[in-house]
C-alpha cells in the first residue's frame, strides 16, 4: 500500500511553496483574468503529467546516467524565468507612458491566446529542475515493494496534480480579482514590476542553486 501520509508531507509543501508555476500563473491572470491563470495552470500540470509518465515508464533510471540533461534543465528554466521576468519588467514600464484608449475595452494583455497561455504554463515546469527532480528522484520512493511500478507512480502523479491544480485555481482566481480591481495606472504597474523581479530573482535562484 502506499504510504499516503508520508507522500503528503512531502508533496504538500512542494504545493504551497511559492515557485516559478505559483508566480507565472498569478503573473498571467494578472495580465489577462482569471481565464489566463487557469489556461497556464492547465500548461503547468500538463507538464507535471508528463514527468510523471516519463517517471512511470522508467526514464528516471536513463536520467540518472546522463547528468547533462540536469544541466540543459537548470540552464533552460533560468532563462525562461528570466525572459518572463524581464518581459513583466518591460511591461511596466510600457505603463509610464500615455497611450490612446483602445478599441477593445480590455488591455492588449488582456487579449492573450489561449496558446501562449498554455505554452508559458507547460515551459515553466517542463524547463523546472524541482519539478523533474521530484518526479524522477523522490516518487519512485513511494513506489510499494512489489508494487505494480506503472499504476502505482501513474497514481501518485494524479495527487500530485490534483493538490497543484487546486492550489493554482486559487492563485489564478486572485490575480484576476487584483487584474479587475487594478486594471491600470501605478497599482498595475507596480504589480507587473513586482512580477518581473520576483521572476527574476527565482531565475537567478536556480542559476546559482
Amino acid at each position: 500500500m502506499i504510504p499516503w501520509w508520508a507522500y503528503l508531507a512531502v508533496t504538500v509543501p512542494l504545493v504551497l511553496a511559492p515557485g516559478a508555476s505559483t508566480a507565472v500563473v498569478l503573473r498571467n491572470s494578472i495580465a489577462g483574468g482569471t481565464r489566463a491563470g487557469l489556461q497556464t495552470a492547465v500548461g503547468i500540470n500538463a507538464g507535471s503529467f508528463c514527468y510523471g509518465l516519463l517517471s512511470a515508464f522508467g526514464v528516471a533510471l536513463a536520467l540518472q546516467h546522463l547528468p547533462g540533461v540536469w544541466v540543459a534543465l537548470r540552464a533552460g528554466g533560468t532563462l525562461y524565468l528570466a525572459w518572463l521576468g524581464v518581459r513583466s519588467l518591460q511591461g511596466a514600464a510600457r505603463r509610464r507612458r500615455p497611450r490612446p484608449a483602445p478599441s477593445d475595452p480590455r488591455p492588449p494583455e488582456g487579449r492573450r491566446g489561449v496558446a501562449r497561455n498554455l505554452r508559458e504554463g507547460f515551459l515553466t515546469n517542463a524547463l523546472n529542475p524541482a519539478i523533474a527532480t521530484f518526479y524522477f528522484a523522490v516518487v519512485p520512493q513511494f513506489v510499494p515493494r512489489g508494487a505494480r511500478i506503472v499504476p502505482s507512480v501513474l497514481i501518485l502523479t494524479a495527487v500530485h496534480v490534483a493538490l497543484a491544480a487546486s492550489w493554482h485555481v486559487a492563485w489564478a482566481a486572485a490575480g484576476g480579482s487584483l487584474a479587475r480591481t487594478l486594471s491600470g495606472g501605478r497599482p498595475r504597474q507596480a504589480l507587473d514590476g513586482l512580477a518581473g523581479a520576483a521572476l527574476l530573482a527565482m531565475a537567478a535562484k536556480l542559476a546559482l542553486g
